[in-house]
């Protein structure tokens, strides 16, 4: 019986994360679309994920938690990174296609550089400003391409402009985490332990909307099944897989790979929600992903200092 090398174990373990986030921006429309409350949505995802690494972490006796520990990094990661991300993203979905949400939370990249800029003083070379202003450009041609898209949301333009926080506060989970993490990069464990912390901290502060949105909450089996999906699924086990790969292949490659949750996120929308692309959705997408591709690779080169 041939066995599976290590690169071929975290290539499968990178894929899997990534068909699992895939299914997140059409899971989240389809429930937004049928009125279920994306505060709801948010809430219950956090502790159904929170429930996954519990298990995880207690099965594989690797549970023990110290809130003490850079706690300053993970409070603000748990409101702003995951929190206010995930509210956003959320919200997004109502007035924009998944694809779309997708395409411009992969603005990340661009607001990762603007931290470093200005938090770190790394003054952006010249090629990193043309990506930059390719990444806007992508934004501006799906703007103007908002007559071609078809049953838009009145508050389209709304829909916009959470997309484009969600990729701001993406930027900062980004940017931040790497700082929390950078000492376990090859300890997925202890990387998992700070998972749980981040997110225990989000669903306790967030319960409360929980409980005000009750009365849209799922209200059949299909709807219920696909809440518990992105919990289970996209919460949980896709941040497992995704930082066991991590562990295994090279981070500067597999981060890179992130940009193919926008395929299967497409792939997805297009079977399930009738999505139809247009030349301004393709070309705006394209330079959004191809600007995302480069910064990314320039800013993994560059220095993060650990607190």
């Amino acid at each position: 019986m041939k066995v599976i090398n290590e690169k071929t174990k975290g290539l499968i373990f990178a894929f899997i994360a990534l068909f699992l986030w895939g299914i997140h921006g059409p899971a989240g429309r389809y429930l937004a679309l049928n009125g279920v409350s994306m505060y709801f949505v948010t809430v219950s995802r956090f502790w159904l994920g929170t429930l996954v690494f519990f298990l995880f972490l207690l099965f594989k006796g690797k549970l023990r938690i110290n809130f003490k520990r850079k706690w300053k990094l993970v409070l603000g990661l748990s409101l702003i990174g995951l929190s206010l991300n995930s509210i956003l993203y959320h919200l997004t979905l109502i007035y924009l296609p998944a694809t779309l949400v997708m395409i411009l939370e992969n603005l990340s990249p661009v607001f990762v550089l603007l931290f470093s800029l200005f938090l770190h003083e790394i003054k952006p070379k010249i090629n990193e400003i043309i990506t930059l202003i390719m990444s806007f450009g992508g934004v501006v041609l799906i703007v103007l391409g908002k007559e071609h898209f078809e049953n838009l949301h009145e508050l389209f333009y709304v829909g916009i402009f959470l997309g484009i926080l969600t990729g701001m506060t993406f930027g900062f989970y980004v940017f931040f985490s790497a700082v929390l993490v950078k000492p376990y990069k090859d300890d997925p464990d202890s990387i998992i332990q700070f998972l749980f912390k981040i997110f225990l901290i989000s669903s306790i502060m967030l319960a409360p909307m929980l409980f005000a949105s009750m009365n849209k909450s799922p209200s059949n089996f299909k709807e219920w099944f696909w809440l518990a999906e992105m919990g289970i699924g996209q919460s949980g086990l896709a941040y497992l897989f995704w930082n066991y790969a991590l562990s295994i292949l090279p981070t500067n490659k597999t981060s890179i790979m992130f940009l193919l949750t926008i395929l299967f996120t497409t792939i997805n929308e297009i079977i399930f929600l009738g999505l139809k692309l247009n030349w301004y959705l393709v070309s705006g997408g394209l330079l959004i992903i191809i600007s995302g591709y480069i910064l990314t690779k320039k800013t993994k080169k560059q220095r993060i200092p650990v607190e």
